[in-house]
């Protein structure tokens, strides 16, 4: 596996050093609340919490109705002094270079920090919407169609948002009736229209120009059209995209308002700027003076969450050494080894999409729609809302009583932990040995991915503490950061162009979604793809650049799952450049299927090595690798295990409660030093300080269960250190696995080709196609094709009523197989639905036959082509007539062998008859075998038993191909047989090959016809089957063509010779 990291490292501290909570006591803490800096902070953090600590008396003593607020305060306090996760000025970050140098980091003036400060996006987004009601605005605003749109059934569909009482944004999938006025107003919107522009154009003697306006202020009311405010994440910062779009109305338009809302955002947009360049200056003025002039404008805001600030420290220096990225680099086939690997929600998704469509190319917004297409994940009911459920979200209470789900990577974990149960070991110390024979589920990693770990040092020697690596692209942790520094913008697009380089073919499209306003704070990101996805969000690049819902289309072939753009004929590669949780129950189906899709056939997590059965456990050991800790030790608490220390706590009895504390400890192991875990929150606590062990007691004394986890930072193995002491690091890195990365994981099938003659898809019952899907045994189906289709084909065909026929077996999930018949003449139909009926009957009365369905038949044309499809269907009716003749023939295990001997000279025959020489032959082979081994998860283990295997089976291939065994007679007839009878198919394909007319690449369409055979000849396991004939006809033209390449080097050595 090659893999490789970018140069640069992106590096997190707490803003506070160790001094601030080492030995904290009320002294202490009282010179906290004297810290300029730390009382900023605090003021943006909490500004009700900032308010009650001006009230207190730092020179007295904390009384009970005051510990409260110090219990807040230590909480704050303990962020700021230990947790790396940019939190307002709580923790700030800067970029590394990537050196052979130790590890170290130096904040030379921590105190100087740049203050990257922008409003709370859910209150822009409010001003938005004040805005757009605004009079002297409003006329002047250019409206598009909403991004969601699509037309389906005489319906435009979409999705509109709500405000429920709590504030959230509530989405809803609406519709619209089409109507020729609705179809101009949105046609005029395309490229942007005012109210105006819109209406204008909708005058007619029958309607007046107001009447046009009020119809064109339902459109905008219904969400159907959105104005240009919308905010654009990539676009920048969203202040700066309403001022911008306001001085364009003001140099048309006059207005006074206007004029003075302008000079109000300008004077916010220069104090935000002012307190960005702040630095050392600390204090509330600055931010009491945006709120003083924000309260001049009429959309309210929340002053708890009205900054959002990035702290950046350009002072800090220092290095992250190449050699531990080397040394983690190195574990990650280990790493795969225990990390669950899959996407089960997508894998149904390819699935039922299969089932419903099988090769047809569907548009992706008829896919997606819960209704007439299958959703993602599935099901219509979250969207199909009762007014009186709206907004509840409800938990469930069968957890308890559900199975633990272990992959079969965490087997060998669990039984480790198992065992250090027994032992009462502290660390698990994993080797790499014990797991060489541990085989690799979908090995292959994302194009570009990022690694976030510690750096802490023990006995001289640097350790990895791994918090997660993964994601689906390099860019998922960094991009929210992307505007604070020229650094971090350069890194982003650093890695961005890699993944554009690896994969030339394909067109990667950033999915530009808001799913909530204040979602946007950490969302909002640099524009990093030069194409996007816009959905419910505005597009920041051009216009040709952006690519609608309604453009894409949706196929899977060979497992995988194509999205194509239809106006660009490219394949499109979804891409979110940032770490939104977008696999969150309130996410659309749309937004999270695009997002899902970025993990196709890749590992998008090397990580939560423990997770699927930490419940099992009280307490799990420290994982260690090497140098890298996987995993803390961790504890899984409930609430009578601290039941009398709790109530120590309660009785406000300092002596009593240290001593249960060490009671507690030594019962169970804790350290001294230890995180409190509640989702993605942490609580530091030091349990032998007073302060922070109360605080701690106060977090858990009302919860049933909790779970915490070693503190592994020290003094003596910090790499950060600053005036304030030492410091807690993350480490951020972008790793990239563009050279180990295979095309065809993400490279197209052959794009459809656009036919100007339309070709008929779906037949009905009463055309000229005839369609039944029979519902029997696999066993049985065998015997119904040879004893009843058969003989009733031959009948048919002699009466002069079909001119052709076939089938193919299937499972939705049902077993059965699918009979098409071609009509000579419509009119005969009702003789050969008669026909049918008689011949099946008693299998029905018997119960062989469980159910006949007729149904209609719709051509597979992406497939296929359709300028070759009645080609093509005149293969699979000679293909089918050759089957049955062949089952017909054949009996018992021997029969059996002759089966799978018969499939290998099919598929033989049919690529000598398309010209293939035996190089062609074994390329072709090939990589239909290593398609196969995606899906079958080929590894080592999977190779010894598919090589084995071919031991077994060579010499009867050696034999088959000359046509040694005078008992096979009768399958090289048919086989000849099928071949000669395919002469003028075979001919009229190559020539539309030839020259350039063929709608799909030669090789696909090889693929699929051999795939069909298949299908045709084998009961059950087909994939399984097509996947064991291509590995071992290509073994076998390889062998061969080894053996040629050397005997034409003899013979040209022995002519040299002579």
């Amino acid at each position: 596996m090659s893999t490789t990291y970018f140069s640069t490292a992106f590096v997190r501290v707490p803003l506070a050093g160790s001094e601030a909570i080492e030995n904290i006591d009320w002294e202490k803490l009282s010179h906290q609340l004297t810290q300029p800096a730390f009382l900023e902070a605090l003021y943006i953090a909490s500004p009700a919490l900032y308010e009650e600590v001006q009230k207190l008396d730092v020179t007295q003593h904390p009384d009970e109705k005051s510990k409260r607020i110090v219990y807040s305060l230590l909480k704050y306090l303990a962020r700021y002094a230990t947790r790396c996760t940019p939190f307002g000025l709580f923790g700030g970050f800067a970029t590394l270079p990537i050196t052979t140098a130790s590890t170290a980091v130096r904040i030379d003036n921590i105190g100087t920090p740049r203050k990257v400060t922008r409003l709370d996006m859910n209150y822009l987004c409010a001003l938005t919407q004040d805005l757009e009601k605004h009079p002297d605005i409003k006329p002047f605003l250019r409206f598009y169609p909403n991004t969601s749109l699509y037309s389906i059934n005489g319906q435009y569909r979409y999705v509109e948002y709500r405000y429920n009482g709590g504030g959230m944004r509530v989405h809803h999938l609406s519709s619209a009736e089409q109507s020729e006025y609705l179809e101009a107003v949105l046609a005029r919107a395309q490229k942007g229209a005012s109210l105006y522009a819109l209406a204008e154009m909708l005058v007619s003697e029958e309607i007046t120009l107001q009447e046009a306006l009020d119809y064109v202020e339902e459109v905008v009311a219904s969400q159907l059209l959105v104005s240009e405010l919308e905010p654009a994440l990539t676009g920048g910062d969203f202040l700066a995209q309403i001022i911008g779009t306001l001085q364009k109305i003001a140099e048309i338009e006059t207005s006074e308002h206007l004029a003075e809302i302008l000079s109000l955002l300008g004077e916010v947009q220069q104090a935000l700027l002012a307190i960005e360049q702040s630095g050392s200056d600390y204090g509330s003025a600055k931010f009491e003076k945006v709120e003083a002039l924000l309260s001049q404008l009429p959309t309210p805001f929340d002053r708890k969450v009205l900054f959002q600030i990035d702290t950046y420290l350009p002072e800090l220096s220092g290095q992250l050494n190449r050699g531990l990225l080397n040394k983690l680099a190195s574990k990650i086939p280990t790493l795969l080894k225990l990390s669950p690997a899959g996407n089960p929600m997508l894998d149904e998704f390819r699935n039922r999409f299969y089932e419903k469509y099988e090769d047809e190319e569907v548009p992706f917004v008829l896919a997606l729609d819960p209704e007439v297409g299958i959703g993602y994940p599935g099901g219509q009911a979250k969207n199909d809302i009762s007014p009186l459920v709206e907004g509840v979200w409800v938990g469930s209470n069968q957890s308890s009583n559900q199975t633990l789900s272990i992959p079969p990577e965490h087997s060998y974990l669990l039984q480790k932990v198992a065992e250090a149960q027994l032992t009462g070991a502290y660390e698990i110390c994993l080797k790499e040995e014990d797991l060489r024979a541990v085989e690799v589920r979908q090995p292959q990693l994302p194009l570009t991915n990022t690694a976030m770990f510690s750096v802490i040092r023990e006995e001289g020697r640097e350790k990895i503490v791994l918090d997660t690596f993964g994601g689906t692209t390099g860019t998922f942790l960094l991009g929210r950061f992307g505007h604070t520094d020229a650094s971090v913008l350069a890194l982003l697009k650093e890695i961005s162009a890699a993944e554009d380089r690896s994969v030339p073919e394909v067109i990667f499209a950033d999915i530009v979604h808001l799913p909530e306003a204040r979602t946007g704070n950490v969302i909002i990101r640099p524009q990093l793809k030069k194409y996007q996805i816009p959905f419910l969000s505005k597009a920041s690049t051009a216009p040709e650049f952006e690519i609608a819902l309604s453009d894409l289309m949706l196929s899977v072939r060979g497992g995988t799952i194509f999205l194509r753009s239809k106006s660009l004929n490219k394949i499109i590669v979804p891409r979110l450049s940032n770490a939104h949780n977008f696999s969150s129950t309130q996410s659309l189906d749309t937004y999270h299927f695009l997002c899902a899709l970025q993990s196709q056939h890749v590992r998008s997590g090397l990580s939560n090595f423990t997770g699927s059965f930490a419940p099992l456990f009280m307490f799990i050991p420290r994982l260690v690798l090497d140098n890298i800790v996987l995993a803390e030790a961790q504890w899984n608490f409930k609430e009578q295990h601290v039941k009398s220390m709790v109530a120590a706590f309660k009785n406000n009895n300092w002596p009593a409660l240290k001593a249960e504390i060490e009671a507690w400890r030594a019962q169970y192991s804790v350290p001294r030093y230890i995180c409190l875990t509640q989702f993605d929150n942490e609580l530091y606590a030091d349990l032998e300080n007073q302060w922070l062990a109360e605080t701690f007691l106060n977090e858990i004394k009302s919860l049933e269960q909790f779970n915490i986890k070693e503190f592994l930072h020290r003094a003596d193995s910090s790499v950060v250190q600053s005036g304030r002491g030492w410091h807690t690091n993350q480490f951020v890195v972008a790793f990239d696995n563009t050279a180990s990365y295979p095309a065809v994981s993400v490279a197209s099938p052959a794009l459809p080709v656009q036919n100007s003659t339309p070709t008929t898809r779906k037949f009905f019952t009463g055309s000229e196609w005839l369609y039944y899907k029979v519902y029997t045994g696999i066993k049985t189906a065998d015997r119904l094709l040879t004893d009843v289709l058969y003989p009733l084909t031959e009948r048919f065909k002699a009466n002069g009523w079909t001119d052709k026929f076939f089938f193919i077996r299937y499972a939705d999930p049902n077993v059965h197989f699918r009979l098409r018949f071609h009509l000579a003449n419509p009119a005969h139909i009702g003789q050969v639905v008669q026909e049918l009926h008689d011949a099946l009957a008693p299998y029905m009365a018997n119960k062989t036959v469980t159910s006949v369905v007729n149904d209609t038949y719709n051509r597979e044309l992406e497939r296929y082509g359709s300028n070759s499809i009645d080609a093509i269907e005149d293969y699979f009716h000679l293909d089918s007539d050759t089957i049955l003749r062949f089952l017909s023939m054949i009996d018992g295990s021997e029969g059996e062998e002759c089966r799978w001997r018969f499939g290998m000279k099919l598929t033989d025959d049919l690529l000598t008859a398309f010209g293939f020489d035996l190089k062609q032959k074994m390329e072709f082979t090939e990589k239909r075998a290593a398609d196969f081994g995606r899906e079958f998860g080929y590894n080592a283990g999977l190779k010894k038993q598919l090589d084995a295997r071919y031991k077994d089976v060579e010499p009867a291939l050696q034999e088959l191909f000359a046509l040694a065994n005078p008992e096979h007679a009768f399958f090289y007839e048919l086989s000849n047989q099928r071949t000669e009878n395919l002469q003028l198919m075979i001919e009229y394909v190559r020539m539309l090959h030839a020259q350039r007319e063929l709608q799909i690449s030669l090789e696909d369409l090889l693929a699929s016809l051999v795939h069909m055979n298949i299908n045709r000849l084998f009961r059950s396991q087909q994939r399984l089957v097509e996947y064991m004939v291509f590995y071992h006809l290509h073994k076998y033209y390889r062998i061969n063509y080894g053996r040629n390449v050397l005997a034409k080097k003899t013979a040209d050595s022995n002519v040299t010779a002579q």
